[in-house]
């Protein structure tokens, strides 16, 4: 793609209108449309939803990737072994997320709102404010773990001081690696990030841990071929943003300004209405302190967030032992496939949400937020569906013994159908700058979750592990929907869920359970059910694109710049 035009961006010109598309004014901004909406009140979701189904494809391949990594491990490490990987993958998932403080998303936010307000050269102070305090905390933290990682060995339980070693220094590359993600997201470089994030990294990753397990397996060179990639991950992001957050000279801009308005709209983003017009946007720069209260508070909720997804592996692992943790583990990596959607949706998403929240457009806030809410439901419930009714052939992928999970599988997976149905109001809260009710969120579903996977763990084995994972989940997301809908006015309605929900129960749902009574609960009848059910629900979502709000992703762009 050409500098009018990078990858990622979410305001490229929608095909199907002749107005610009998302943050630009329009041609009626001065008299009082809203931002991000154009003369003929579009939203501009079209160019939104393609770059999100280019994000999907790139994170659809970095899950399977990371799928066919745990099958790798499964097979070949056995429960035990693979539950030895997950716990080196949560210690350094932790530390890392830690290390980061929120200055990710932060970066995300700040960056996003800048450029709404016309202020498109506050990206390299951004960067610095963000960069400087995480490298420097993650620098002091990986000395620590250095010194502390015989006591860390006793406590864990495993031989792991020289994995401890092993992975210190590389929490300082991981931190700065997100942040750096964090300042590609926010400058619309979603694609980019997306490739990084859930294509190079997780292929390196895959690569190196398939032949440390060809070459014997030991912890630590486990450990080396987790962190390792991180390294070279982290110079490629540096390296994209050196072009991105780089000032153009301003006879560079002037001519590019000239050259854009002869040639008509392009599909470059263009700024919100000029702050004069707009009294509440006078151009201001950030400050530190205002930065850092709203990522302080969000890393603080990071953290919970990354603790909520790896204590059940750790918890299993002290009260159950390894190979419970493995099979923990791999239930935990399925359900993340279904994730990846909700992922997809706040890499794309945030940026333009942050634009209409800056400005005050909960209308269009509202209506990107329904959209999104429509692509979860069609996206994760047929997923979700088929791991309830087809769990134990699933979890038979990875091995023998793991199967045993089967009953947990399809307990987790039904709480997540209703998870995802809330929609995307973790980045709604983030990008309105709530970060600290997303804390408080956060710290009640990780006490809920702590309390009872102590509680129900020792009765229950892996299904009180479900049980307590998904009693966090809900509990996070319920409270969020609730402050999103209460006080922001922007929420899930039932018939934005209706259409899309019953289409996938029907097909998955419903067709699933037809076909596990036909040919019962085996690999035979899952293969039936993909290779049927998902023809027809392709069908389907074709037939009903206009209700089901897909035109604007099927719909053949006008122009595209390469």
């Amino acid at each position: 793609m050409s500098a009018a035009a990078p990858q990622g961006t979410l305001a490229a010109a929608d095909p199907g209108r002749s107005g610009p598309g998302p943050g630009s004014p329009g041609p009626g901004a001065g008299s009082g449309a809203r931002p991000g909406t154009g003369s003929g009140g579009g939203t501009g979701t079209g160019p939104l939803a393609r770059t999100g189904a280019v994000s999907f494809l790139l994170v659809l391949t970095g899950s399977a990737l990371a799928f066919g990594t745990t099958l790798l491990a499964g097979n070949l490490l056995g429960a035990e072994g693979t539950g030895t990987l997950f716990q080196i993958t949560a210690f350094f998932a932790i530390a890392v997320t830690v290390c980061t403080a929120g200055a990710d998303t932060g970066l995300v936010r700040f960056l996003s709102a800048a450029r709404a307000r016309g202020r498109t050269g506050d990206g390299p102070a951004l960067l610095r404010m963000a960069l400087l305090p995480v490298a420097a905390g993650s620098a002091c933290a990986a000395l620590a773990l250095w010194l502390a990682a015989p006591r860390l060995q006793q406590w864990w339980g495993l031989e792991a001081e020289a994995s401890i070693r092993i992975a210190a220094p590389f929490v300082i590359c991981g931190a700065v690696m997100t942040v750096l993600f964090g300042a590609l997201r926010g400058s619309r470089q979603v694609v980019r990030f997306a490739t990084l994030q859930n294509l190079v990294l997780p292929l390196l990753r895959m690569a190196g841990l398939g032949a440390v397990i060809f070459l014997g397996a030991a912890t630590e060179l486990l450990t080396a071929a987790w962190v390792l990639p991180v390294l070279l991950i982290c110079v490629l992001a540096a390296l994209s943003l050196r072009r991105t957050l780089t000032p153009e000279p301003a006879s560079t801009a002037s001519a590019a300004s000239a050259a854009s308005a002869a040639s008509g709209p392009t599909s470059a983003p263009t700024p919100l209405p000029a702050p004069a017009r707009h009294p509440s946007l006078r151009p201001r720069a950030p400050k530190w302190r205002e930065f850092w209260s709203f990522s302080g508070a969000r890393g603080i909720s990071a953290g919970i967030e990354v603790l909520l997804e790896w204590a059940g592996v750790l918890a299993v692992a002290v009260l159950l032992g390894p190979a419970a943790a493995g099979v923990f583990g791999v239930v935990n990596r399925c359900i993340r496939l279904g994730t990846m959607l909700d992922h997809t949706a706040r890499i794309v998403s945030g940026p333009t949400l942050s634009e209409a929240l800056a400005v005050g457009d909960t209308r269009a806030a509202d209506k990107l937020f329904s959209s999104v809410t429509r692509l979860l439901i069609l996206g994760a419930w047929p997923l979700y569906l088929v791991f309830i009714v087809f769990s134990a052939p699933v979890l038979g992928f990875f091995g023998d013994g793991f199967d045993d999970g089967a009953s947990a599988f399809a307990v987790i997976a039904a709480a997540m159908l209703l998870v995802v149905s809330a929609g995307g109001v973790q980045s709604v809260l983030l990008m309105s700058g709530r970060s600290r009710w997303q804390l408080l969120n956060k710290a009640a579903a990780l006490a809920t979750a702590v309390v009872l996977y102590v509680t129900l763990i020792p009765v229950l084995g892996l299904t009180g592990a479900v049980l307590a994972w998904a009693a966090g989940a809900l509990v996070d997301v319920g409270l969020a929907a609730f402050q999103v809908r209460r006080f922001l006015g922007i929420g899930t309605r039932l018939r934005t869920m209706a259409l899309p929900a019953g289409l996938a129960f029907a097909v998955f749902g419903l067709g699933g359970w037809a076909v596990r009574l036909a040919a019962g609960p085996t690999l035979a009848g899952l293969l039936i059910l993909l290779a049927a059910g998902g023809a027809a629900y392709l069908a389907l979502l074709v037939l009903l694109r206009r209700p089901l709000g897909l035109a604007g992703i099927l719909r053949k762009p006008s122009r595209v710049q390469q």
